[in-house]
């Protein structure tokens, strides 16, 4: 019989699902989540079916292989892939749906892009369309926070027919307070932050910038913060502030200084929003968004060319300096540890892999199946690449190795969060250090100060972009730079 042994803050949260019928974790990155629910549900013994929404590499890997840790007698059943890791076809799928009336209690993993196609295919019995999962768990609920999606207007539907609903994310409101209506809904249905989004807004917000007499965002009222989550705080948890005895963090900056060629060509982009490359091609910026975005890429070592219609989606890129790798070698080369290395642009792990392969070492590239991250913990995986938006969440890759390399930071404070607390959170047995690269005088060094800000809205992203390349222009014209 499994008996892992729940820590204090485990406990408490665990004797929350016990008592709620439907409630949410919000427990911080590394916590134990899984384990929580896994436990709860061992010592529920549930005798209907219970569906495990998720993000995909999760609900591939991530609870099957917790469950496997922990020796609990779950049956279980992927409606993603078959035993050999292959994507199950629609047709079989489908069929799978089906058979969910005449199986025995089962748990059963999907994704949440799945959704739609789950409720518009239910098994219909004496007429009737059926939903066979008596509690339903949803993993990263923050990807239900879009109130207008098909996936949440479609686990909408089938709500009132749910027994037991669990959320469970450790950043529920990634850009602001807004993301919070859609996943609570998902537990009471309306009775704590209203019954649709326009009562919520109009409750506690207030409209920020208008257009044509129209609002295109909203603020939070004065207070509005406090008075929300005291209105849901009777079915969610937060242990954010929990002692969790995590290993220590320690963040270092490390920088490459640019040549005065590469300079020139960093602040001709910056300045007239135009660059002429040296084979003639020509990279123009239509805003300051869209040169904020190149001006990350070129810190980071490339820039994209515009998009060749023949080049059957392949992005072409000017190679525009090696620092960042050369500094990421220099890492590699002073530590005794497995390394993951986060990227945000296509072109940074085209040449990781191509610079570090040329050095003898090829690096694998995240996939999130089981037999990578397998491999990864066994240490068999000496240089791990990982793009954060699509492997930054629920994967446990912790006993791999605690070093992480920022090759190119993400201004998303979710993404940055996230991707540390693959490594620093429970099962860690060494300290975790972060090496963040970033180039200097660019606007590397304004994402850092972008995510000292931690929950930043769209808007005030959008805001700091402009005012980065202002900055900028103003560093780049100084003595200093």
């Amino acid at each position: 019989m499994p008996a892992p042994a729940l820590k204090d803050y485990q406990k408490v949260a665990q004797q929350w699902v016990f008592d709620h019928p439907y409630c949410g974790l919000f427990m911080q990155v590394g916590t134990g989540k899984t384990l929580v629910v896994l436990d709860s549900l061992y010592k529920m013994n549930p005798r209907h079916h219970v569906l495990i929404i998720a993000p995909k590499s999760i609900a591939r890997s991530t609870w099957v292989d917790e469950i496997k840790k922990w020796n609990y007698p779950f049956r279980t059943k992927s409606l993603l892939v078959d035993e050999r890791g292959r994507d199950i076809p629609p047709a079989k799928r489908h069929q799978m749906y089906a058979d969910t009336l005449t199986e025995k209690p089962t748990l059963y993993f999907i994704n949440r892009e799945k959704i739609p196609d789950l409720v518009d295919h239910l098994p219909v019995y004496n007429g009737k369309r059926v939903w066979s999962f008596g509690t339903v768990i949803i993993d990263e609920s923050q990807g239900f926070k879009n109130y207008a999606s098909v996936r949440f207007k479609k686990l909408k539907e089938i709500r009132p027919v749910c027994q037991r609903v669990i959320l469970l994310t450790g950043t529920p409101v990634p850009r602001d307070l807004m993301d919070l209506w859609s996943q609570m809904y998902l537990l009471d249905q309306g009775d704590r932050l209203g019954r649709n989004i326009t009562a919520y807004r109009n409750r506690w917000f207030e409209p920020g910038i208008i257009v044509d007499n129209h609002p295109v965002n909203w603020q939070p009222r004065y207070g509005a913060e406090k008075e929300i989550y005291d209105a849901i705080g009777d079915v969610v948890i937060s242990m954010t502030n929990q002692s969790l005895n995590l290993p220590p963090l320690t963040v270092n900056d490390l920088y490459y200084h640019m040549s005065q060629k590469e300079r020139l060509q960093y602040r001709d982009l910056m300045k007239q929003y135009v660059l002429t490359l040296s084979d003639g091609t020509i990279i123009e910026a239509a805003n300051s968004g869209v040169l904020f975005n190149k001006l990350a890429q070129m810190a980071s070592g490339a820039l994209y060319k515009p998009l060749d219609p023949n080049a059957h989606g392949k992005r072409e890129f000017e190679r525009i300096h090696a620092g960042k790798l050369e500094l990421a070698a220099y890492i590699v080369d002073n530590t005794d540890d497995n390394v993951i290395i986060a990227y945000h642009y296509e072109s940074d792990k085209e040449l990781l892999i191509e610079y570090f392969t040329k050095r003898g070492c090829k690096p694998a590239v995240l996939d999130g199946t089981p037999e990578m991250i397998a491999a990864w913990n066994a240490k068999k995986i000496p240089i791990l690449l990982l793009q954060p938006a699509s492997c930054g969440h629920g994967l446990n890759i912790q006993q791999g190795g605690h070093t992480l390399i920022w090759y190119s930071l993400t201004p998303t404070y979710e993404e940055y969060e996230q991707t540390i607390g693959r490594l620093q959170r429970n099962g860690q047995t060494e300290p975790v250090t972060v090496w963040r690269l970033m180039t200097s005088n660019t606007v590397d060094t304004r994402i850092a100060k972008i995510l000292e800000k931690k929950h930043i809205t769209h808007d005030e992203l959008m805001y700091a972009e402009r005012a980065a390349v202002k900055d900028a222009i103003a560093d780049a014209e100084s003595d200093d730079y």
